[in-house]
């Protein structure tokens, strides 16, 4: 009798989709479906208890997905869910996806393979790849997904008005919001987006510019952030994220543009980065132990088929520090 590697073999799958299509645990494309099912009749394949249920199977490690730990808030994150994750008895499997086509695609198959228990994700998805996601224990820390995938996020609605409540009070007048672009929505377009609400209706003029994600690399935002502050020189506040705060300060510095006098700047993130340097910057501290522990926790629910809410917001602080008055 063939066994389900047989089935998989033949239909130039792997064996993760032959347990989808034959058992409907996830999504599969309805024709590739069809032609799985065609095969396993051709081949005599009868399904065991084991190969039902392997998909169940705890193998004591949790795959976590970002863009790129190079950066400070991807990397910070990663540590204090390693962390969390080991306090629980969980070893961490990282992937760093690097706009690389696939990897989230193999991360799932792990899962359906019964190598993963589960996965935190903050990347770039495809349709389809939220279609499986659906019936499997992951977690989207801050990508807006599908209402099956629960996300847990700062509260970045709040994080906006914070930022503009400071503009205003530091006098601005004409104001950037530099924020990047990705391909799958992220919750904290909020923040660029309450932001730039309340510094319009106060009257205040707003440039919001951003920057692609699919390329972020230090040297691609320093080269943008200069392209920028050439062409809206005239600008008197900057509202971004922490890393694109410190390229906006060194700029500022080349340029003899002297901070806060003439320029206020407004990061958001908290990474300790912005601590060691001359001004520091003023930012929005996002809360990464707890959003770490909430991820890892909803996660956990997860695995144990507990039930779990849609969405979890965590609090963010103001960092107060000399790029503003």
């Amino acid at each position: 009798m063939a066994n389900i590697r047989d089935v998989a073999r033949a239909a130039g799958v792997g064996i993760g989709t032959v347990s989808r299509a034959l058992n409907d645990s996830g999504y599969v494309e309805a024709g590739k479906k069809e032609k799985i099912r065609r095969i396993a009749k051709e081949l005599n394949y009868r399904p065991s208890e084991l190969s039902r249920s392997f998909v169940q199977k705890k193998s004591g490690l949790v795959g976590i997905v970002l863009p790129d730990v190079a950066f400070p808030f991807y990397g910070a994150f990663l540590k204090y869910a390693e962390l969390e994750l080991n306090h629980i008895g969980y070893k961490t499997l990282v992937c760093n996806t690097l706009g690389v086509q696939k990897r989230v695609s193999d991360t799932l198959d792990l899962i359906e393979a019964g190598s993963l228990d589960g996965m935190i994700i903050n990347t770039d998805v495809t349709r389809e790849e939220i279609e499986r996601m659906k019936g499997m224990p992951v977690v989207s820390f801050e990508r807006v997904l599908a209402k099956e995938i629960p996300m847990v996020a700062s509260d970045h609605i709040k994080g906006g008005q914070i930022a503009a409540k400071l503009l205003k009070e530091n006098g601005c007048k004409n104001v950037m919001i530099l924020g990047a672009r990705f391909a799958t929505k992220v919750h904290a377009e909020n923040r660029i987006k309450e932001c730039r609400r309340i510094l319009e209706q106060s009257g205040i003029q707003v440039t919001a510019v951003e920057i692609n994600g699919a390329f972020l690399s230090y040297p691609f935002i320093e080269e943008m952030i200069s392209q920028y502050l050439d062409m809206y020189s005239r600008i008197d506040g900057i509202f971004t994220e922490d890393v694109e705060a410190y390229c906006c300060l060194m700029q500022a510095k080349k340029r003899g543009i002297y901070v806060p006098r003439d320029l206020k700047i407004v990061g958001y993130d908290g990474n300790e980065m912005t601590r060691m340097i001359d001004p520091q910057v003023t930012t929005i501290a996002q809360d990464v132990p707890l959003l770490a522990r909430t991820c890892v926790e909803v996660l956990a629910k997860k695995i144990a088929k507990e039930k779990v809410d849609a969405h979890y917001y965590i609090p963010v602080k103001l960092l107060q520090g000399g790029t503003t008055v």
